[in-house]
């Protein structure tokens, strides 16, 4: 081979290092081959196009342009509410009416209907808190409750979070606004009518009577329909179901036709809606479960109800038990006698002994006869070398 050949030879050679090829090359391309076919036809990457404004009727962007703001402070208390299953404190409190300026107050109140607590606590408005002690049988039984109070100041929405200890429950801690408040989160409140099916929360501008929204069953309307246009003589109305815990809220917009003003009052809605509502008794509470032997014993002494614990920390609740005046007493006093199923400290009855007997029979302790017992001395045999 000539030089020139050897020379060529080496290049070529160090250019095939060079560029990788090695004998697992084809399966490579296969696979980069077989992944374009993929990302291409079978799975393409998401993609989002930033200039699609999609196609919204025009009543449907002027009611979500007016409701959006409402709809976003709404859904922040949905999730502070969700999340306030443990003792609130006064420092909890202030956070909470400082992120919304919009409340009217909060409550905290025990299964049997006793207010434990209520911030502010002398309030404007006579409110009933026992409908929302009622399970309401279409949602999960820990899930967000609501209701709508009429009263003579204007109709006050309550929003509240069951309470339980395991299974037990024990009440309600409940935040309540005046629908009224919200409308300075709206761009356009004035356009905008805001109903339950129990009460006229916002008129807007209109008189409530001359617009198809009134003289209708909304409680029929809402278990067939999210949306839809009401329509009479006048024009039409469109409107969004909006719910608040189990609470249905109709937010509509005038679609079509001119409507007369009215004078902004809430209670035009008064001769369309009742008024007056039965009064109910607190629900009736199934009997706990006994407690078995063994089992941890409750703060509260025997006869007497422990403090609900979603109230402690407002005016006019009984702080919780701190760990330390549950095993010294409070202010450092004895700890009062035990219980008739509490385990004393090294008993044969705890728990972490039972099924234990049948050992503890074959198990004995060797009795020593004193303290100089000559012990005695074993000679094992050693094994051979």
């Amino acid at each position: 081979m000539s030089h020139f050949c050897l020379r060529s030879f080496l290049v070529l050679l160090a250019a095939a290092f060079l560029c990788g090829c090695n004998a697992y090359q084809p399966t490579k391309n296969v696979w980069k081959t077989t992944k374009g076919l993929w990302n291409t036809y079978v799975s393409p990457p998401a993609s989002v196009d930033y200039e699609e404004k999609g196609d919204l009727p025009p009543q449907a962007l002027a009611l979500s342009t007016s409701m959006i703001g409402i709809d976003v402070e709404l859904g922040k208390l949905e999730r502070v509410m969700q999340n306030a299953d443990k003792p609130p404190t006064r420092e909890w409190l202030n956070g909470l009416f400082a992120s919304f300026p919009w409340l009217s107050g909060f409550a905290g109140v025990k299964y049997d209907g006793t207010i434990l607590g209520q911030e502010p606590a002398n309030a404007l408005k006579e409110l009933d808190f026992i409908p929302l002690l009622y399970e309401d049988k279409k949602q999960n039984s820990r899930a967000l409750r609501a209701d709508v109070q009429p009263s003579p100041l204007g109709p006050e929405v309550m929003l509240a979070t069951p309470l339980y200890d395991g299974v037990d429950f024990l009440g309600i801690v409940v935040a309540y606004f005046d629908m009224r408040a919200l409308m300075q989160y709206s761009e356009h409140p004035q356009d905008m009518v805001v109903l339950s099916p129990s009460a006229l929360l916002w008129p807007g501008k209109y008189e409530f009577a001359a617009t198809p929204l009134a003289g209708l069953d909304w409680g029929e309307i809402v278990k067939h329909s999210s949306a839809g246009t009401c329509t009479n003589a006048t024009g039409s109305f469109f409107y969004l179901v909006r719910y608040l815990g189990n609470l249905p809220l109709i937010f509509a917009v005038p679609e079509k036709g001119t409507f007369p003003e009215g004078n902004g009052d809430v209670q035009q809605g008064a001769q369309f809606f009742p008024q007056e509502r039965e009064k109910l008794p607190p629900p009736p509470m199934p009997e706990r479960a006994k407690k078995t032997d063994g089992a941890v014993p409750a703060f509260a002494a025997p006869g007497e109800e422990a403090p609900l614990a979603g109230a402690a920390g407002m005016e006019g609740a009984s702080p919780a038990p701190s760990p330390a005046d549950a095993v010294s007493g409070a202010n450092g006093a004895e700890r009062p006698a035990r219980s008739a199923n509490e385990i004393a400290p090294g008993s044969r009855d705890s728990v972490l002994l039972k099924g234990k007997a049948k050992e503890r029979q074959r198990v004995q302790e060797r009795q020593l006869e004193g303290e100089n017992v000559p012990v005695e001395r074993v000679q094992r045999p050693r094994r051979p070398a």
